[in-house]
């Protein structure tokens, strides 16, 4: 009898313990895993032309910045919600092009090279696997 107990008592704890790592979004994000990724991968571009594009909207500059130079980007593998997590480390610039103008798609980078602004930023970019919607999570930038 103490044996059949015992038993119950096992598949009861695992039967909680399964709830709580697949309905807890803290746990569930300890369980991911962080893989180094291309610029090329699927959606990728597109993340990171959307996180500039909130960048550029939500800070007071009048110029818009680019990106010089991407750093890293890597995918988080969530086992939780559904598509992906992209994070960036980007190098942006100044543009020589006012926020205001019509034709933004040729903005050159402020001259000379060694006089421009940049900034170093981290961006972390949930594209969902059911919508056509884009969410900057986060966006930390840091002048260099």
């Amino acid at each position: 009898m103490a044996c059949l107990l015992y038993t119950q008592l096992f598949l009861l704890n695992t039967f909680i313990l399964f709830l709580n790592l697949s309905l807890n979004p803290v746990l569930g994000q300890i369980l991911a895993g962080i893989e180094k990724s291309i610029i090329e991968e699927e959606g990728a571009l597109e993340a990171l032309n959307f996180a500039v594009s909130e960048y550029n909207e939500n800070n007071s500059d009048l110029y818009l910045s680019r990106v010089v130079e991407v750093k890293t980007v890597k995918t988080v593998q969530q086992q939780i919600e559904a598509g992906k997590t992209l994070l960036f480390d980007v190098i942006l610039g100044k543009t020589a092009c006012l926020k205001t103008q019509d034709d933004l798609s040729d903005c050159p980078l402020n001259e000379p090279t060694d006089l421009q602004e940049r900034e170093f930023c981290s961006f972390e970019v949930h594209l969902p696997d059911w919508a056509n919607a884009i969410n900057l999570l986060s966006s930390i930038c840091n002048r260099i």
